[in-house]
C-alpha cells in the first residue's frame, strides 16, 4: 500500500493504482450501496441518494477496472468524466439491452451530478430497480471477465 508522502504532488490521485485496486474498490462501493438499499427506510428518492450515489460509483469503478484491464490509461479513463456508456462494454460483456440502455441514459441524464448536487431533480433518475439490477449485471461480467485472464 502506498503512503502519501510516496506520491508525488504532480501525480493525480489514483493514476498508480492497479487494476485490483480499481475492482477492490468497485467491490466495496458495491457493498455499500446493496446495505444502504436494504437499510434506507421509505422516503422517496432523496432518502436514497446516498445508496443511489455508492450504486453509480460502484457500477463506473467496475467499468473503470474493465477499462484498465483493457490497457486503456488512467488518464484516458478520468476524461471520459462519468461517461459509463461505451460500444465495447455492450459487446465484450454482452450486456444485456436493457443495461446498455441505462448505461447511456444515466450518462445522458447525467444521474452522477444530479444525485450529488440536485435534488429537486431526483425525479428524473432511473427506478431503483433498474439501477440495481444495472449494477449486479456490470459487477457479475467485469469481475468474470477479469478474472478469466
Amino acid at each position: 500500500m502506498k503512503d502519501l508522502q510516496d506520491v508525488s504532488p504532480e501525480a493525480y490521485p489514483g493514476s498508480s493504482a492497479s487494476i485490483a485496486d480499481v475492482l477492490g474498490l468497485a467491490e466495496a462501493y458495491f457493498i455499500a450501496a446493496k446495505t444502504l438499499f436494504r437499510e434506507t427506510k421509505k422516503g422517496g428518492l432523496i432518502a436514497y441518494a446516498p445508496a443511489y450515489l455508492c450504486a453509480l460509483h460502484s457500477t463506473e469503478l467496475f467499468l473503470n477496472a474493465f477499462l484498465r484491464h483493457r490497457g486503456e490509461s488512467a488518464a484516458a479513463i478520468r476524461g471520459r468524466l462519468h461517461s459509463l456508456e461505451n460500444k465495447e462494454f455492450v459487446s465484450v460483456l454482452k450486456l444485456r439491452k436493457k443495461t446498455a440502455q441505462h448505461l447511456l441514459e444515466a450518462t445522458n441524464r447525467r444521474e452522477y451530478l444530479i444525485v450529488r448536487y440536485a435534488p429537486e431533480l431526483t425525479s428524473n433518475l432511473a427506478e431503483l430497480t433498474r439501477l440495481q439490477a444495472t449494477l449486479d449485471e456490470v459487477m457479475r461480467k467485469v469481475t468474470a471477465h477479469i478474472r478469466s485472464d
